[in-house]
This record gives structure tokens, sequence and C-alpha cells, in this order.
């Protein structure tokens, strides 16, 4: 049997200051061995988190949709109400290490951190927006020392900055240049169990569909990290992105005047190519990037371009989608995908979000900026 405990932080500083201590004590028993590399190790443990936190209830869960990408049997997502400062969670101890989030509800979701057989102890402050999960160096564990070495490599810095930019394009750079590092980090450390999470993360939550760098980079793992559940989870995404495609897709949207329509991409053969722009009418970042295809759309139309801008505005806010086509000049096809019934479906969950097709529906390029757009044209239409 094996226990590990987590001992609170006692801080007199802290405590003057009235900040918010959670305390995870973690037991680990009862280990039985798996009869299949695939299968989640079914090793009990327990939580046990003590905090002086004001709100009703403490909840503990990986950073990433795990209902997608892990074993649906293994319990894993954990919520509990406080009672006397005191949290239990019980559940079964994955094969491997987890990425953590821990969620106040009153406040918001702690900073990432990883829990595997070397965490021992873990502080987090709720308060005055500090999120910071804080673990003593001396039981570390190697995945987190892996996380903040990727961190401290410039992880932090991009996403930091990634966040601040103000247009989708930047936001796109930045996002190439953190992944380049993640997967420069893999080549480095092929059994780290980082990347894979944080690859993961962005295909739960960053309506990443398809990226070519991503996939490429696979095959960087070591054997172990491949048998595990969450990497053949994550390369079967990765495979429906790369044979993803418009050809024979057909969407029920609504044109601009309502009328149900059923959209594909054999209506527009008559263009070489056509940039497919999901959008709504309040969001900001679309309404940076979209008054930058007008002049693109003014010189190609007549050369084989079209744009099929989908906006996925609410029942409630299509006057305003028509408005603003009309007040901004954005003078091209657009349909409606009402409350976004089909966008989600194609797990387009941000926006803008933009794929160039050819006129037989084939993705040449995903969230391509006005600029790359621009060139690309002016090289096969021109």
């Amino acid at each position: 049997m094996i226990d590990i405990i987590l001992n609170v932080i006692n801080n007199p500083e802290i405590v003057k200051r009235s900040l918010i201590t959670t305390m995870i004590s973690l037991t680990i028993f009862s280990c039985k061995e798996s009869n299949s590399d695939f299968e989640i190790l079914k090793n009990e443990f327990e939580v046990v988190i003590n905090t002086e936190s004001k709100t009703d209830s403490l909840s503990m869960y990986p950073c990433i949709d795990f209902e997608r990408f892990l074993d649906s049997t293994y319990k894993i997502f954990f919520k509990g109400q406080i009672q006397n400062g005191i949290v239990n969670f019980k559940g079964n101890k994955p094969s491997h290490p987890v990425m953590f989030d821990i969620l106040d509800e009153n406040v918001g979701l702690s900073n990432k951190f990883f829990i595997d057989s070397g965490t021992t102890e873990l502080f987090v402050s709720f308060v005055n927006k500090d999120k910071k999960v804080i673990i003593p160096e001396n039981k570390k564990s190697k995945t987190q020392k892996e996380y903040e070495l990727l961190k401290k490599e410039g992880l932090d810095s991009i996403e930091n900055l990634r966040s601040k930019a103000n247009s989708a394009e930047e936001r796109r750079k930045f996002s190439a240049i953190r992944d380049t590092l993640i997967v420069d980090f893999i080549k480095e450390n092929p059994n780290s169990y980082v990347p894979l999470w944080l690859i993961a993360n962005y295909f739960s939550f960053r309506s990443v569909q398809y990226n070519k760098l991503y996939d490429d980079s696979m095959s960087l793992f070591s054997n172990d990290i491949k048998k595990t559940e969450l990497f053949k989870n994550v390369e079967a995404r990765l495979k429906v992105g790369r044979n993803f495609s418009f050809q024979n897709k057909e969407l029920p949207l609504k044109n601009l005047d309502l009328k149900d329509i059923q959209f594909k991409i054999s209506n527009h053969n008559y263009s070489n190519y056509i940039l497919l722009d999901f959008w709504y009418s309040n969001c900001a970042p679309c309404l940076q990037e979209m008054p930058n295809y007008i002049p693109i759309y003014e010189k190609y139309k007549e050369l084989g371009f079209e744009i099929v801008s989908i906006s996925v505005d609410k029942t409630t806010k299509i006057e305003n989608w028509r408005t603003v086509i009309n007040e901004k000049g954005f003078n091209w096809i657009h349909y409606l995908d009402e409350n976004r019934v089909e966008s989600k479906k194609m797990n387009v969950i941000s926006f803008p979000t933009t794929f160039l097709v050819n006129n037989e529906g084939e993705i040449i390029e995903k969230n391509i900026t006005s600029e790359k757009l621009k060139s690309f044209l002016s090289t096969n239409l021109d």
C-alpha cells in the first residue's frame, strides 16, 4: 500500500490577509495490476481538501473535455460540498499523470497543474485573482517540473501575448509560435505527458479542427505514451481532422430572407476558391478582420473567388446580423446557422473561424490571414 499525504501549509501572513488556502490530502491505496496496457488502472484514491474558501463547493477535474479523450467509465471529475472546511473526493487513479484544474465557484479556475505519484503538497490561493498552484520544490512530480520548464521556456509568455492580441491574425501568429515550442519540447522529451495534455486541451476548448504540426509530431512520442487512452484519442481526433472536407457536406442553413437552404460547395463550383467564414454579428475579432476581405473580394470575385459567411447568431440577434452586413458593406454571400446548431457539430467553437477550400470542398488552409489570402489569390488567380 502506498500512502501519499498532502499536508496543509500554515502561513501566518496568508492568514492575516484572509487568503483562502487549499490543502489536498491524497491517499492512494489498493493497487491492482491492469490486464491491458490500454486499461485505466483501478487504483482507488481519496482527496481531502481543507479550505477557508467562502464558496459552497470545490471541484477538481482534468483540463480537457475528458468524456471525449479519456475512458468514459473512469470517474475523474470531482465536486463536493464544503462541510466544516473539508471536501472529500474519492475515485480511481489513472495509469499516467493528469493535468488538473481546481474550481472555486465564486472565483474561477486555478492555474493548471499535474498530479501523479510524485505530487505530495498543493497550495492554492483564490483571493485577489491569485489562482497559482504552489507545490514545494522537493515535492514536485517529474511531470510538474517538466510543465514548469516548458512555461519558463516561453509557453507562459506566448500565451499571455496571444490573450492580448488585437486581431485574429495576431492570435494565429502567436498560436503558431506556441505550437512550434510544444513540438520542439516533444522532440527533447518524448516520454513527457505535458505536450500531449496541452494538445488535448487545445482540441477541447480552442476550436482546433486539425493541426498538421501536431499530426506530424505524434510519431515523436515514446511507445509507453502511445499505449495510453489519451494518446489514442488525440491521434484519432487528428485523423478525423486530417480527412475532414466540405466535399460531400450539406448544411441546413437560412439565407438573408430567413428561408431554409441546403448549403453545399457544389452550389458554388463556378468559383475556383471559396472562403468559408464562420462569425457572428457582435464578434469584435470578426468585425476587425472582415473589412479586410472587401478589397480582396472586389478584386477577385470575377476571377474565380467567392466568400460565404456563415453567421452563428442567436435567434434574438438575427436583425442585428442583417443590419451589420448592410452597414459594413459585406457584399458577398451570407447564410445563418441559427443558434450554432451546425457549427457545433463541426467543432467550430471560436470566432472567426475560416476555411479556404477549392471548388471540390477540399480544405486548402484553415484560419488563413487576410494577407496570406491575398498572396494566395494573387499567385493562383492573377
